[in-house]
């Protein structure tokens, strides 16, 4: 097998040789297809220090997703998704009772004044007998002190009743954020590259899936350190991948790496070509979408260099 991983190396080297001096001044390298951002491991929260278990699982392997999107449900979601529908019940009747009660209120204000200008209708223009006037006097001096003990008894009723809408909303919203420990979302826009647990499952350390941005892919070219000083950014590029029956592929050069380090593609064993020092130059591809389905996988690489 090293043979022939060997066999291929020299095979695509010269063919990528051939195609440089064809086709002008160029770096030939090969390269790895990486998306644009990875999410390494979505974990799922630790809830009450137990692991948790998906109970139902809204991916798999090549799914998009757009942030915010409900990924996994945990076990015991239906538990806290009633717990909330309590708190939320409570706080609506919190709300209703609060209108309630300081309606009943400025309404029990609101008659006592109108008894109180009912009277001084009486008194203006009837002009009653003395003993009649004098009872009508007495009964308007207890609404007055009525109408002033109902008057201020709304804002401190308001008062009250604020601070028990308070708790039921602060209950509510414990109880909400509770629940939603439960649902796993996706953090960014991007495709599942990875799906690790089925339902049923205990999520491990690898976490519930990994989520790539694929709206914009790169090459990650391995060039040879004796031809790296050649490849400035900027510069165009040239892809070809097997799995896209050998088609030319655009890109250009966005980012050269600045160290060193042993080329790792075409070979299960890096330490077979450790005395092969590279830097990584990152390429932006022109049509993202072609390599969606094509992340980790190796390509040909052409840099259409202008240093000689």
């Amino acid at each position: 097998m090293k043979n022939f991983f060997c066999l291929i190396c020299l095979g695509l080297s010269a063919a990528l040789s051939a195609a440089e001096t064809a086709g002008g001044s160029a770096v030939a390298c090969v390269g790895k297809i990486v998306p644009g951002a990875r999410i390494a491991a979505l974990a799922a929260p630790s809830l009450g220090g137990s692991q948790p278990i998906v109970e139902t699982l809204n991916i798999r392997r090549g799914s998009f997703v757009n942030e915010g999107d409900v990924v996994a449900v945990l076990r015991g979601a239906a538990r806290a998704k009633a717990a909330l529908a309590r708190a939320e019940s409570a706080l609506a009747a919190a709300r209703a009772n609060a209108d309630m009660k300081i309606l009943q209120q400025e309404n029990f204000a609101a008659d006592l004044e109108g008894s109180f200008a009912q009277n001084q209708k009486i008194l203006d223009e009837k002009d009653p007998p003395r003993r009649e006037r004098e009872e009508i006097n007495y009964e308007q001096e207890s609404l007055a002190r009525k109408i002033a003990q109902a008057k201020s008894m709304v804002p401190l009723l308001k008062r009250a009743q604020e601070l028990a809408v308070a708790e039921a909303a602060a209950a509510a919203d414990e109880a909400r954020a509770a629940y939603a420990e439960y649902e796993v979302r996706a953090p960014i826009t991007g495709e599942v590259v990875e799906s690790n647990v089925v339902p049923g499952e205990a999520v491990g350390m690898e976490g519930i899936c990994e989520i790539a941005d694929t709206s914009s892919m790169y090459a990650e070219a391995e060039v040879y350190v004796s031809d790296i000083s050649r490849v400035s950014v900027g510069d165009p590029a040239e892809i070809f991948s097997d799995a896209l029956e050998g088609k030319k592929f655009l890109g250009k050069v966005v980012q050269i790496s600045s160290y060193v380090k042993s080329n790792r593609l075409f070979s299960s064993d890096p330490s077979d070509y450790s005395n092969l020092k590279v830097v990584v130059a990152k390429i932006k591809l022109d049509s993202p979408g072609s390599f969606r389905n094509l992340i980790g996988s190796q390509v040909s690489v052409r840099i259409l260099v202008k240093k000689q």
